[in-house]
C-alpha cells in the first residue's frame, strides 16, 4: 500500500512539473509575442513609388527569425525587405541620393538575419562608438499598392516555435497609392 501512495505522489509531481514547464514555455513564446512596431516612414521615389519602412524591435529575450510577412488579411506585397541599421539612425526608405542615404543600413531578405532584443540606451552608444556592425535598429521595408495598409501578419520563430503575430494599423492611416 505504502509502495503504491508513492508512486502516486511521485507521478503527480512529474505531471505537476511538466505542467509548469508547459504553462511557462507557452506564456514566455507565445503570450510574450516581442514584436513591436514603433512606426513608419515613407518615401516617394521619383518614378512615382512609395516605399514605407515600418520601424520595429524584438523586446524579447532571444533571437526571432522572421519567415512570413503579409498585409490586409493574407495580400502579398509587391517588396518586401529587413533593414537593419548599424549607424544608430533608424532604418529609412532609399531615396537614391547617397548624401542622403545611411551607407551604414542594409537592406536583405527578410529571413536572411535575425533580429536580436532590443539594446539599452547605453548598450546603443558602445554599439556606435565601436562601429562594429552591431544591429541597433530593424525596419520593414514594403511596397503594397492595392489598398491603404490596415493590418500585418508577421509570422516568426522565437525560442524554435512558429508564432503569429497580427497587428492592427487601421489608426496610423498607412496611405501609400502610386502616383502616376
Amino acid at each position: 500500500m505504502k509502495k503504491k501512495s508513492i508512486i502516486i505522489m511521485v507521478f503527480a509531481s512529474i505531471l505537476l512539473l511538466v505542467g509548469v514547464a508547459f504553462f511557462s514555455f507557452y506564456r514566455l513564446v507565445y503570450a510574450s509575442n516581442p514584436i513591436e512596431i514603433e512606426g513608419y516612414s515613407w518615401n516617394t521615389m521619383t518614378e512615382g513609388k512609395t516605399v514605407i519602412v515600418l520601424q520595429f524591435h524584438n523586446k524579447g529575450r532571444k533571437d526571432i527569425t522572421l519567415k512570413d510577412i503579409t498585409f490586409n488579411q493574407g495580400k502579398k506585397p509587391k517588396e518586401l525587405a529587413l533593414g537593419i541599421s548599424y549607424s544608430g539612425q533608424l532604418v529609412q526608405p532609399a531615396t537614391g541620393d547617397p548624401r542622403m542615404d545611411d551607407p551604414r543600413t542594409k537592406f536583405m531578405n527578410i529571413d536572411a538575419a535575425p533580429i536580436h532584443p532590443r539594446l539599452s540606451p547605453n548598450e546603443i552608444n558602445e554599439a556606435i562608438k565601436r562601429k562594429d556592425n552591431t544591429p541597433i535598429y530593424y525596419g520593414i521595408k514594403v511596397e503594397f499598392y492595392q489598398e491603404p495598409i490596415k493590418s500585418m501578419t508577421i509570422k516568426y520563430t522565437y525560442f524554435g516555435v512558429l508564432v503569429t503575430k497580427k497587428i492592427n494599423l487601421e489608426f496610423w492611416e498607412i496611405k501609400n497609392q502610386r502616383i502616376h
